[in-house]
């Protein structure tokens, strides 16, 4: 028996007979020590827990056991365990039937347990399933790939292993995981891909749902809808350019930055959400405006629909993740909050959270900074914590809730019996099958998220766009394991809608905004270029409105006329007859919370203050929406607007005029009208009382105009 295993049994021997905790945490100097005042020793009103105790990865290799595309699959030795409720500890299983155990996954009925397993430190990862008590062990995968490499053109010996990882109970009871049985190499560090993949009943070999290219794991279900939710390696080496393509590249890419149109470089991971069967792919959680606040690895739902994952220095987690900490999502796409790490009041290294039912969180964390990390209980909002469980030596991992829970609705599925490919796309002609697509609709590529979402502006609306569709084919023996193709260049509607009905389905694609001169269209955050990949099932389509980071989260209007509605103020010249603080440009820029100076616009007096919208094409407007000031007392700012005069421009000539006699809200007032066709609009708030930022002054937070754009 190896030496580490003699002491684990040993330091676990001792558990059992105690039936407490072998030391307490220790409160020596370390590298990132967690604080006494923000720790308790014991946790209590703990629900009995599996999870997994490893041991560490090799000294030097900077990974941590089962995180990141190069930790996922390490196996160092480890074993499957339960914390019963009464805080005393049982092993699952004999102790030598795996050498190394991941993931475990607890059924609904709370019985069962699905978890990851390898036998010997160089075998392949399966799923496995066992009954609590630890009876009725089964395989739930085995190796049973489809498909002929060698006739793929793949290198059998190069594939020939393939680990299963990462199990999730559907909501009827198949299970979702995570596999690189699906032949590819990332685009980046040569890493065998995940994608997830589910159990079909009868004994058929699994059935891939995604078509990620670069990654896809560590599943969970959103228990609302029952859908899945999952890590993304979001990362796209195809660089947009606007000079002469590269022999072997396409037009409109580079492959190097220095002749790459200026953009953000995004290459981590982060929160998608999808149906079972692979349809609907969805961002997450995040906040859109910042790279940083968008990685959630091993991604937890929290009962208020809230999510909570990993973050890591080294975003892509590659070639290690480097420091790692947990950070909090508002539920959906929003407002994001680091819960430990530097500057929090846990700054030590977490990861693996799971949230209880009742809103805490159970997590991984490395109290000391040694890289030893133990299971602790935090509430949501991650000021304290109190240990469950640190074995000395090993690590404490993975934990999941040993008891009932309420089983999630089904989703509907309208391919569930659609069956992918086993293999990649290899050659072109397998793209030129027409059959094998989905239906790509995006209502409108100008339309804007929200005021005050976490989503940065669409493009200005312009006339004479085109967008291309690109697609990767495996080539897993290139540098970067793909090559690209331009599928097609279709143009863009006038009113900013795409319909094209013949997009090739279940493989990896992005798509580019050109204009008419041919050039890649420029936004707030860069160039018009999907910096990742999308993908969609056979027979299904997406229906999106947007083109910018975060636009799947946007509701799409139910029909095309609908669409064309939206929010055209961003793409306006602003112009105001004074500016005492902040700008005038912050009347458009979708913001109202935060400090005056940089969501409003304050006027340097009070009588006859106005403001200009102003277009350069005609658009219909049908509605405004205006914004008032926040009250802030400690700024100086209680404000009242009872009334506002519009007047609608085209050509220099008044064409409709309006005085509201309405109080304006801070979350918006809307006004609306019988639509007119305009180039301009002005604002002139009228009878104002109160004062802004300690004076008698106009102000306003923000103006909408529901317009669209003619298309005759």
């Amino acid at each position: 028996m190896p030496a580490w295993m003699l002491s684990f049994v040993f330091n676990f021997g001792t558990w059992l007979v105690s039936g407490a905790p072998l030391a307490a945490v220790a409160a020596t100097p370390a590298l990132r020590p967690v604080t006494p005042a923000s720790i308790a020793s014991h946790a209590w009103n703990v629900p009995a827990l599996v999870f997994v105790s490893r041991q560490p990865a090799p000294a030097g290799s900077g990974q941590i056991p089962g995180l990141g595309p190069r930790g996922r699959a390490l196996a160092t030795g480890g074993r499957l365990l339960i914390r019963d409720g009464n805080g005393r500890v049982r092993p699952v299983l004999p102790e030598a039937r795996f050498f190394d155990v991941s993931d475990p996954c607890v059924s609904w009925d709370g019985k069962r347990i699905a978890f990851a397993a390898t036998t010997a430190p160089d075998s392949a990862w399966r799923i496995w399933i066992v009954s609590a008590d630890g009876s009725g062990l089964a395989a739930a995968t085995r190796s049973d790939r489809g498909g002929d490499l060698r006739r793929a053109r793949l290198d059998a010996r190069r594939f020939a292993r393939y680990d299963d990882l990462d199990p999730c109970w559907l909501a009827d009871d198949r299970i979702a995981f995570a596999s690189t049985r699906f032949p590819q190499r990332a685009q980046a560090g040569d890493l065998p891909v995940t994608n997830l993949f589910v159990t079909v009943p009868g004994g058929a070999s699994p059935n891939r749902i995604t078509a990620e290219r670069n990654g896809g794991e560590e599943l969970t279900l959103d228990p609302p809808t029952g859908r899945i939710v999952y890590a993304r390696w979001w990362f796209n080496r195809f660089l947009p350019s606007d000079e002469p393509a590269a022999a072997g590249l396409p037009r409109g890419i580079t492959l190097e930055r220095a002749h790459a149109v200026p953009q953000d470089t995004i290459n981590l991971w982060t929160a998608g959400i999808i149906h079972p069967d692979g349809d609907a792919l969805k961002l997450a959680a995040g906040d859109a405006h910042a790279h940083a606040t968008m990685r959630a690895y091993q991604p937890t739902v929290l009962p208020d629909g809230s999510v909570v994952g990993v973050w890591a220095r080294e975003a892509s987690m590659d070639p290690a993740p480097g420091f790692v900490g947990l950070q909090h999502f508002a539920a959906g796409v929003g407002p994001a909050r680091y819960l430990t790490g530097p500057g929090t009041a846990l700054p030590a290294a977490a990861c693996a959270p799971v949230a209880l039912a009742d809103g805490r969180l159970v997590f991984a964390m490395d109290v000391q900074g040694h890289g030893d990390f133990g299971l602790y209980l935090a509430d949501a909002d991650g000021r304290r914590a109190a240990r469950i469980i640190d074995l000395p030596g090993s690590l404490e991992l993975d934990a999941a809730v040993l008891a009932p829970r309420r089983r999630p609705p089904v989703p509907l599925e309208e391919s569930i019996g659609l069956r992918t490919a086993d293999l990649p796309n290899v050659d072109p002609r397998q793209l030129a099958d027409s059959s094998y697509t989905f239906r790509f609709d995006c209502l409108n590529v100008f339309t804007n998220a929200a005021v005050d979402a976490a989503i940065p502006d669409a493009l200005p609306i312009q006339q004479g766009l085109r967008i291309r569709f690109y697609a990767p084919l495996a080539r897993p023996e290139a540098v970067g394991g793909d090559s690209l193709i331009l599928l097609r260049e279709v143009p863009v509607d006038e009113s900013g809608a795409v319909h094209v009905d013949d997009i090739i389905a279940e493989t990896p694609i992005f798509e580019q905004l050109v204009g008419p001169d041919g050039h890649i269209l420029r936004s707030t955050r860069g160039a018009a270029h999907v910096a990742g990949m999308n993908f969609s099932r056979m027979g299904s389509g997406t229906k999106c409105v947007g083109c910018h980071t975060g636009h799947s989260v946007i509701p799409a209007a139910p029909n095309n006329w609908l669409a064309k509605w939206f929010n055209t103020a961003p793409s306006a010249e602003v112009w105001a007859s004074s500016v005492g603080a902040g700008q005038a440009r912050n009347l458009v820029d979708r913001r109202t919370r935060g400090p005056a100076p940089e969501v409003a616009w304050v006027a340097q007096g009070k009588q006859a203050e106005r403001v200009r919208l102003a277009w350069n094409r005609i658009i219909e407007v049908r509605a405004l929406v205006i914004y008032a000031l926040r009250s802030d007392l400690s700024a100086g700012t209680q404000l009242r607007v009872d009334g506002t005069d519009l007047v609608f421009r085209r050509a220099g000539q008044t064409v409709k005029q309006l005085s509201v006699r309405r109080r304006l809200r801070p979350n918006g007032t809307r006004i609306e009208f019988e639509p007119v066709r305009v180039d301009a609009i002005e604002i002139m708030p009228t009878r104002v009382t109160g004062i802004a930022l300690h004076r008698p002054v106009v102000a306003l937070a923000e103006i909408e105009t529901v317009a669209r754009l003619l298309e005759d």
